[in-house]
């Protein structure tokens, strides 16, 4: 096989996995809360403008937002900014945000990131409130110590 036959291959393939990386969002309404499971990647372009804009969408009408990230395989750094932008507008709005359920590389990025300290992230997408996963490694939050 031709070394541009290999390429024009590889860049097939890598266009197909990107197809399937997509972000795709499900809203619903469980009890007084409002998740957003997402699915894919969030990443910089229309999957990060998407969950953002849901978010806007919603922020008005709910006080009480999960973010279900156990379908998430990836984020790039537009969709930490679009994290942080959610942020914001939950702040704004006077909304509580939570993530829930990210896979263990995905939670790394939130802990190396810093984001543990602006959002509250629990383990499972059923974890009660009170036992968020543990986000104080280096004792920079204080916020929750009481």
């Amino acid at each position: 096989m031709s070394t541009c036959a290999l390429s024009e291959e590889q860049r097939l393939s890598r266009q197909d996995k990107e197809r399937k990386l997509r972000l795709s969002l499900e809203t619903r309404v469980a009890e007084d809360v409002t998740v957003i499971s997402c699915k894919g990647r969030i990443a910089y372009g229309i999957e990060a403008a998407a969950l953002s804009g849901e978010f806007a969408e919603l922020a008005p009408q709910t006080r009480r937002v999960v973010i279900d990230l156990s379908g998430v395989e990836m984020i790039d750094p537009a969709g930490l900014g679009a994290l942080i932008s959610i942020a914001l507008t939950a702040q704004a709005s006077q909304c509580s945000i939570k993530l829930a359920a990210p896979g263990n590389l995905i939670r790394k990025l939130l802990e190396l990131t810093k984001l543990t300290s602006v959002f509250e992230v629990h383990s499972t997408l059923d974890a009660p409130p009170s036992h968020p996963v543990d986000k104080r490694h280096d004792g920079l939050d204080s916020r929750h110590e009481r």
